[in-house]
């Protein structure tokens, strides 16, 4: 992260030139940004964990819930932000430097309003959890959506010219710099020092995004009207989506305050996030996805593009559908095993719902992918209409089933049941519609040989006999293995795509 954006060195080593393929293209994104989604997913796992090792349960509860609450924010203003950017960056190379200008003053603005808001806000959003202590982290955190708002401008300008390499920086940048100053303050100030980590950790990668890609704006202006019709649109899905992503949580310690007090709702809290905190990994891996085919689908759709439209689509969610699947099976073969390799022992009390949201989560992650293509076509009304859905379908379920629950596992597992029901019916109606729509959707043949792999792999890692951490590891390896057995056994994994995925590793 030493150069600077505007040295037409970088430009061609990392955009895709005139000549390149825009396979090529995607097959050194994918590597790129996959390697450093994988980092960001360790590291924010190392965080979670750890920080289970720092705090008291009550104060992790704590630390979860007003994290996951920014979280609807923060995400929201990042991924509405980046998908702008990038799209009509990825439309016309040329005036990206006159859309990145109208990128950081509409952010600049947006940003600080969300500041203000958080912060005047604070007692109501912790009086709504029933902890008035939450009043102060709230107003801590408050400062990270406006350092997000704007940080975000600078990844979408990388994304939308196809500098796979220098998005991949910044996501590492950021996530070793969260690690190091939200765990170390943690240690020595608990939930409040968490905060403020996180707030310096997003001032860093600001700095040095700023400086890295900043382009030079040129003679002409961006319509600033024509952005912000666009994000808006992008704005009510991203909020919608990442409500779908941490609603379950908040409403989880609403009801579990009303049932059972104070104390028992914090614990409830700190092992739901528990769950969460693992089940959320294959939403995260499958981010990469998104960020490789948004601006290849922009270009194809801005280009009346049908038939490369179509290939992507199918292919996209073909690749997808068989990664989510993988990563799912490993985290439900045998959820006690890991949740006890991981935690400490009171969170093991997860463990029966944890395959639940693991399903639930994996459909989530397909129904983003499916999302991000259609916003790429610029189909935003729809997106916004299936995470509607989504999220009226779980959280009137979570109002019918977690209240009736008991405190401590059966409420975890109507919470995992609720968030099920709402993402499986939202991922069914995307994909009707995107077929519909675009013409293309994960070959029936695919669908078919992935779901006889997953009942193979689950079987049996659920049937080995033995139990404990050992046995549970090692029938938790041998379900993964099941499950890639079963797709070469099927043809799904063909010599083709394994020379395919030979030639990404090799460039």
């Amino acid at each position: 992260m030493t150069g600077t954006g505007a040295e037409p060195s970088a430009g061609a080593s990392e955009g895709a030139s005139a000549g390149s393929s825009d396979g090529a293209t995607a097959a050194k994104g994918a590597v790129f940004i996959g390697i450093a989604k994988i980092y960001f997913m360790l590291s924010g796992f190392v965080q979670q964990v750890l920080l289970t090792r720092f705090m008291a349960l009550a104060d992790y509860g704590a630390f979860a819930v007003v994290n996951n609450t920014i979280s609807i924010v923060n995400n929201t203003v990042v991924q509405a932000t980046i998908q702008a950017v990038s799209k009509f960056t990825a439309e016309d190379d040329s005036r990206a430097g006159a859309v990145q200008r109208a990128g950081v003053q509409m952010q600049a603005v947006l940003g600080s309003a969300l500041a203000v808001a958080f912060f005047l806000g604070a007692p109501l959003l912790a009086g709504f959890v029933g902890a008035p202590r939450y009043t102060t982290y709230f107003r801590i955190a408050a400062a990270i959506p406006f350092l997000y708002a704007v940080y975000a401008v600078y990844v979408g300008s990388a994304n939308g010219l196809r500098r796979f390499r220098t998005q991949a920086t910044f996501d590492i940048g950021f996530s070793t710099a969260k690690t190091v100053l939200l765990l170390g303050m943690a240690v020595l100030w608990k939930v409040t020092g968490a905060f403020l980590g996180f707030a310096a950790a997003a001032a860093f990668i600001l700095v040095v995004s700023s400086r890295v890609m900043r382009l030079p704006a040129g003679p002409q202006r961006f319509p600033l009207g024509r952005l912000l019709r666009y994000m808006g649109a992008v704005v009510v899905y991203g909020i919608l989506l990442n409500v779908a992503l941490n609603y379950d949580q908040p409403v989880l310690r609403h009801f579990a305050g009303q049932r059972a007090g104070v104390t028992t709702a914090d614990a409830v809290g700190a092992q739901y996030q528990a769950l969460r905190t693992l089940a959320l990994l294959p939403y995260q891996a499958l981010m990469v996805v998104t960020f490789v085919i948004f601006p290849l689908v922009s270009r194809a759709t801005f280009a009346e593009d049908r038939e490369a439209t179509r290939t992507y689509v199918t292919q996209t969610l073909r690749y997808a559908l068989i990664l989510v699947a993988a990563m799912g099976i490993v985290l439900a073969a045998r959820p006690a095993a890991l949740l006890g390799v991981i935690y400490k022992p009171e969170y093991v009390a997860g463990a029966p719902a944890m395959p639940l949201l693991v399903a639930a989560e994996c459909c989530l992650a397909l129904l983003a992918v499916a999302c991000a293509i259609l916003n790429a076509a610029g189909r935003t009304t729809a997106t916004v209409s299936l995470v509607a859905l989504t999220v009226a379908i779980g959280t009137g379920a979570s109002a019918l089933l977690v209240p009736r629950a008991a405190a401590g596992a059966p409420m975890l597992l109507a919470a995992a049941t609720a968030t099920a029901l709402g993402t499986v019916t939202g991922l069914v109606a995307s994909v009707i519609y995107l077929r519909a729509s675009l013409g293309g959707t994960a070959p029936f043949a695919t669908v078919a040989r992935v779901a006889l792999g997953v009942a193979a792999g689950l079987a049996v890692g659920r049937f080995i006999p033995g139990h404990g951490r050992i046995v549970g590891l090692a029938a938790t390896a041998m379900a993964g293995v099941v499950y890639v057995a079963v797709l070469a056994a099927t043809g799904e994994l063909s010599p083709s795509d394994r020379a395919k995925l030979g030639r990404m590793f090799r460039r």
